[in-house]
């Protein structure tokens, strides 16, 4: 009887090692998927401030591209609307992070093949496509600019190298990439030249 009275405590040792190991895997499962989840929730997160940034951004070059239809559409508030970027909406410090990368990076993805620096995005980089039944683009903006600072009587050369200096603070990784920058667009340079 002795033999079995001390075999007892053994066999509760035992049993209770087994659950404990039981409880700690599934404690383990359990953090695993509240883990995902965080990340899940962090992601949709980091996308929701982009959208809302980028619409903020949208509704920026909508309401420059209303004035200009309220303006008789005149050459200054297209001018006006072709100047107009994220920096003047966005807060300092903040940037359409386009790609999630939490820097400030070249993206070609998200306008159409025509590489941007997501800390200054212009209307005319696809946010508004067309406005007072012209297109809006590099090409068409660097035309109206042209135009608007020769009718200023402003140098148009210095204006342009300006303007083609401040497209934002990154460069891309992949030099190729960047024959498709906007600042590098053929359409843009010749409006410039002339």
């Amino acid at each position: 009887m002795r033999k079995r009275g001390t075999e007892k405590p053994i066999e509760i040792f035992v049993a209770l090692f087994v659950i404990l190991a039981v409880a700690l895997v599934m404690l383990k499962l359990f953090q695993s998927q509240i883990t995902d989840k965080q990340k899940q929730l962090s992601d949709f997160q980091q996308e929701q401030k982009v959208q809302e940034m980028k619409n903020k951004v949208v509704l920026h070059c909508q309401s420059k591209c209303t004035e200009a239809s309220n303006n008789g559409c005149s050459r200054q508030s297209l001018a006006t609307l072709c100047l107009a970027n994220s920096r003047q909406v966005l807060r300092p410090g903040e940037y359409l992070d386009l790609d999630g990368n939490n820097e400030i990076s070249y993206n070609m993805e998200s306008f159409g093949g025509e590489g941007v620096c997501e800390d200054k995005v212009y209307c005319f980089n696809g946010l508004v496509d067309t406005c007072c039944a012209q297109k809006i683009d590099a090409g068409s903006c660097g035309a109206i600019l042209s135009q608007f600072w020769t009718d200023k009587g402003w140098d148009v050369e210095d204006r342009c190298n300006s303007f083609f200096n401040d497209y934002g603070t990154c460069e891309s990784e992949d030099p190729d990439d960047e024959d498709f920058a906007w600042w590098l667009n053929e359409d843009l340079a010749d409006a410039c030249s002339t």
